[in-house]
């Protein structure tokens, strides 16, 4: 199911997508209800595929980093309402101007989710 844009606005931390290190980073807020990821799908930054094993995310106030690769069914990352998440993806670098962001995640409830973000950074 694709998630509808103002959706998505409600998720993501408008102005968090940032270069970082080799990469970026970006921040989503759980503003809808508690959740369980049993898996990532397909992730591109303006059309270019990324690797699952570059990605990774971190509970704001934890302490705890789960990689993207290891998000399955046997190993699944449960989220509250209201948690902030960081997410950083290695080895893909960002330049100033605007950019699109797919992502296709599994929830154990909802299924396959669909989200596609545009944020610009500055220079």
């Amino acid at each position: 199911m694709r998630v509808p844009e103002f959706l998505v606005r409600q998720f993501y931390v408008k102005g968090s997508l940032q270069p970082h290190g080799d990469g970026f980073r970006l921040q989503a807020r759980n503003g809808m209800g508690n959740g369980t990821l049993v898996g990532i799908g397909r992730v591109t930054m303006d059309g270019q595929a990324i690797d699952p094993s570059a990605i990774s995310a971190q509970l704001v106030g934890s302490d705890t980093v789960h990689q993207a690769a290891e998000v399955s069914r046997g190993s699944p990352v449960s989220f509250s309402r209201g948690d902030v998440v960081t997410f950083h993806i290695a080895g893909y670098p960002l330049t100033p101007g605007e950019h699109r962001f797919d992502v296709e995640i599994h929830e154990r409830d909802l299924g396959l989710l669909q989200l596609a973000l545009k944020d610009t950074v500055r220079a």
